[in-house]
């Protein structure tokens, strides 16, 4: 989209190195505590924005040799920005836009990692790109999501801090000015959708520590809600 191009600099310097406070305290550890391993195995992660993730897998794993990796983008210049920053030589660097189907084969990869992503999607391009995510999951493979958690979107709402940016796009505050894409769904559209695709899952709710609260005091207007949501989908 053309939309991460034009906030792909800006995106880089508010996520850094490690995804941002959030990410770096709490949700990285979720996700990396979801995968058993690497070895041997195809993986393919979707929506890398500036890259930072799929090297602290490679680093969590160090020793396992996945048999291939691709790093996938809509944004040119996100995926730019992830190669010049956190280039893996042994990964292919792809344009993908989720909303399409996915130029892999059937039961291409054992691995597929979406972080979020599809919180941004509109119903009937979720639902695409969650078909699209089944067809090319190998079986016995693991597709990580996660995505903002609907009920910290709804408080944003409430507050009066989600916007409408220009083309329609809701967006919400992510730092600084800063503002990312979003749409309202709820926790049970989720789960439908995926069970309607076909996937069994797991999820788990993430909430922010002191440690993050401490490093993004605004969060503390959110009262207890929880910030992410983590399914773990198998077939």
């Amino acid at each position: 989209m053309a939309y991460y191009d034009h906030i792909a600099t800006q995106w880089h310097e508010a996520t850094g190195y490690r995804g941002g406070p959030f990410k770096e305290l709490v949700l990285n550890d979720v996700l990396l505590n979801n995968i058993t391993s690497i070895e041997s195995r195809s993986i393919l992660e979707l929506g890398t924005g500036n890259g930072y993730f799929l090297p602290m897998v490679l680093r969590r794993f160090s020793g396992q040799v996945p048999s291939a990796i691709v790093v996938t983008d809509q944004s040119s210049r996100l995926l730019e920005i992830a190669e010049k920053h956190f280039r893996i030589p042994e990964a292919t660097y792809q344009l993908l836009d989720v909303r399409r189907r996915f130029p892999f084969d059937e039961s291409h990869f054992d691995l597929i990692l979406a972080s979020m992503v599809f919180n941004e999607l509109s119903s009937g391009h979720f639902k695409r790109a969650l078909q699209e995510s089944l067809r090319v999951l190998s079986p016995g493979g693991l597709f990580l999501m996660s995505v903002i958690h609907p009920d910290f979107v709804r408080g944003l709402q409430m507050r009066g801090l989600l916007s409408t940016a220009r083309g329609g796009t809701l967006t919400m505050p992510a730092g600084g000015s800063l503002r990312l894409p979003v749409v309202l769904r709820s926790s049970n559209a989720y789960r439908h959708a995926l069970a309607g695709a076909g996937f069994r899952f797991e999820e788990e709710m993430v909430y922010p520590t002191n440690r993050v609260l401490s490093a993004r005091p605004g969060l503390r207007n959110s009262g207890s809600l929880p910030i992410a949501l983590v399914f773990r989908c198998t077939h």
